[in-house]
């Protein structure tokens, strides 16, 4: 089975490349909340996550438009979190965490690219840093890069320039080890302003 994958694959994007796509541009800027254990869990009393903060995110894409309901969107997107602050041994402690990812998102638009609903399925590739920062001591640092991420959601177009786009993110990462971040994922919900150019 997986020897007639890679084919298939080929076989169907050589197809929608035969379309001659069309090209614009765009910038998505907005707001993300943690869930799940990158938001509320702890470890030894303490959140090893984004303990209830909120995060925010910007970046830049690129649609390729294939037909009117089809589009591929190739995506740039740095994203930050901070943790409400929490007591640690005296001292006060907060978390922070930058998510740089890169990805390719297949959107369906519902009606047309220019108004309507539509959805999203995508994955990406990430560099996640997480800060740990307690008032007096040093801070401690985790890096992973190369990570593998999801995102799923939809959203609504209004008119050639903007949409309002919701979607949920999950990026897989190491739990353990030196660089490890007492989780398996970071999920969040993101709800963005979209802003496209150039159609």
């Amino acid at each position: 089975m997986r020897s007639l994958a890679l084919p298939l694959l080929l076989l169907a994007g050589s197809g929608l490349l035969a379309q001659s796509p069309t090209l614009n541009g765009g910038l998505q800027a907005g707001l993300n909340f943690p869930v799940g254990d990158f938001a509320d869990k702890k470890d030894g009393g303490y959140y090893v996550g984004a303990n209830g903060g909120l995060g925010v995110h910007f970046g830049g894409h690129l649609d390729l438009n294939f037909t009117q309901h089809h589009q591929l969107r190739l995506i740039l997107n740095a994203n930050g979190f901070a943790s409400k602050e929490q007591t640690l041994f005296g001292s006060t402690q907060q978390n922070t965490f930058s998510v740089a990812q890169l990805g390719a998102d297949y959107v369906f638009n519902a009606t047309s690219p220019v108004q309507g609903g539509y959805f999203l399925v995508g994955l990406n590739v990430n560099k996640v840093k997480a800060t740990y920062e307690l008032a007096g001591y040093p801070d401690v640092e985790a890096n992973q890069s190369g990570r593998l991420g999801l995102r799923v959601g939809g959203g609504y177009t209004f008119n050639r320039i903007f949409s309002l786009e919701g979607h949920l993110n999950s990026v897989s990462v190491e739990k353990n080890g030196a660089d490890g971040l007492g989780m398996d994922s970071l999920t969040w919900l993101s709800v963005s302003a979209v802003f496209r150019f150039g159609r």
